[in-house]
C-alpha cells in the first residue's frame, strides 16, 4: 500500500497525456533538420558548414529580435514580429494566464518580458508578458520610526498575527565576539 506522501505527489503531477511531447522532426525549411551528422573520419564539406552557419544565424536572429523587443509594449512587438514573418503561437502572463487570442487588443499595453522560439529554426514564438496591474507589495520604509510605530504600520499591511502566536526572542548580540554570538544563537551556553 503506498504511503501518503507518494499518493500526494502522484496527485499533483499532471497526467502523462497532458504534457505536450516535443516534435523530433523539423520541417523541410528548418535548417536544424538538415544539419549533417558525419561519421568519424568523414570529410567535412563546405555545404555542411553552410548549413551550420544558416542554423546559427536563425538562432542569432530570434535572440536579437527578442532582446530588441524586451521591455516594449506588446502592440509594438506584434508589429515587429509580423514584419519579420514570426507567428505568435501563445502569449502568456507572468502569473500563467494564457491569452486565448494573442492578437487581442486588451494585451497591447503590457510589456514584453521574453520571447522564445517554439521550435528552433521555425517562425513560431511564445511571448511572456507582464500583468495588467502592478501587484508587487513593497516593504514600507521603517527607518526613523519607533518600534511601536513600525509594528502598527506592519499590522495595518499584514493584519493581526495568528491567535496564540508568540514573538520570537533574539538574544542581545551587540558587542559580542563572533564565537559568543554563534553560541548564543545556536542555544549553546557560554
Amino acid at each position: 500500500m503506498p504511503d501518503g506522501q507518494a499518493v500526494a505527489e502522484a496527485s499533483m503531477r499532471p497526467p502523462e497525456s497532458a504534457i505536450p511531447q516535443p516534435t523530433t522532426t523539423a520541417s523541410a525549411d528548418n535548417p536544424f533538420g538538415a544539419l549533417p551528422w558525419p561519421s568519424p573520419g568523414d570529410r567535412i564539406r563546405a555545404d555542411d558548414f553552410r548549413m551550420l552557419s544558416r542554423a546559427l544565424s536563425v538562432l542569432y536572429e530570434v535572440q536579437t529580435l527578442a532582446g530588441t523587443l524586451n521591455g516594449r509594449r506588446f502592440a509594438e512587438a506584434k508589429v515587429a514580429l509580423a514584419a519579420q514573418h514570426y507567428q505568435i503561437q501563445q502569449a502568456l502572463t507572468v502569473f500563467g494566464t494564457a491569452a486565448s487570442d494573442p492578437g487581442d487588443a486588451s494585451l497591447d499595453d503590457r510589456l514584453v518580458l521574453h520571447i522564445a522560439s517554439v521550435v528552433p529554426g521555425e517562425r513560431r514564438v511564445l511571448v511572456l508578458l507582464t500583468e495588467a496591474v502592478d501587484t508587487r507589495q513593497l516593504m514600507p520604509n521603517l527607518l526613523g520610526v519607533t518600534y511601536r510605530d513600525a509594528a502598527d504600520r506592519l499590522r495595518v499591511l499584514l493584519g493581526e498575527p495568528a491567535p496564540g502566536a508568540t514573538p520570537i526572542s533574539v538574544p542581545q548580540l551587540v558587542g559580542l565576539p563572533l564565537g559568543e554570538a554563534r553560541a548564543a544563537l545556536t542555544g549553546q551556553g557560554r
